[in-house]
């Protein structure tokens, strides 16, 4: 599971200069918990929970990293289907990021005054696109189930289906939209 050490290198040189202050530690456990096929989009650092995290934003969902001092390490990942909402706040220095998740809203505060509405922008787009890519496949689904009907119309009028046959099977086509 995971990916190589190389790829997620290539990953962060490509997204460039992003704050990774004091997350050194996380960002090794990076190769560990980004599943194939998942690409990095963003990546800071932040406060949340008294500690310091490693925040990185993927097209599948925003993950939090933190190596503490001792122990293990904790993280919590957000799936972009959960969340609901992101809201920004960029101070003269450093500034929050609020991610609406399922009634819970996650704080990651102190983010350095770049990386905040770079992050919340990014993590906006990857909703948007995943909203838009939701719509197609409800509307690609519609579409089936009209055809569907369609088919099973011209088989009635084919007298290859009774009345009865017609009725039962458009309510499961219906019951599916």
């Amino acid at each position: 599971m995971g990916v190589s050490k190389e790829e997620i290198e290539r990953q962060l040189a490509e997204l460039g200069k992003f704050d990774r202050w004091f997350t050194k530690k996380e960002i090794k456990y990076l190769p560990e918990v980004i599943e194939p096929g998942e690409k990095i989009h963003a990546v800071t650092s932040g406060m949340h929970d008294n500690s310091t995290w490693l925040i990185v934003a993927t097209q599948r969902r925003i993950l939090f990293l933190d190596k503490g001092m001792m122990g293990g390490l904790k993280q919590l990942s957000i799936s972009l289907d959960k969340i609901s909402g992101v809201r920004h706040q960029a101070g003269w220095i450093q500034g929050k990021i609020e991610i609406d998740a399922s009634g819970v809203a996650k704080k990651i505060e102190n983010i350095s005054k770049e990386d905040v509405v770079r992050v919340a922008n990014v993590v906006s787009r990857l909703l948007a696109e995943r909203e838009s890519k939701n719509e197609v496949a409800a509307s690609t689904e519609r579409d089936d189930s009209v055809s569907k009907l369609e088919r099973l119309a011209k088989l009635k009028a084919q007298g290859v289906l009774t009345d009865e046959e017609f009725a039962e099977e458009k309510k499961k086509v219906l019951r599916g939209m």
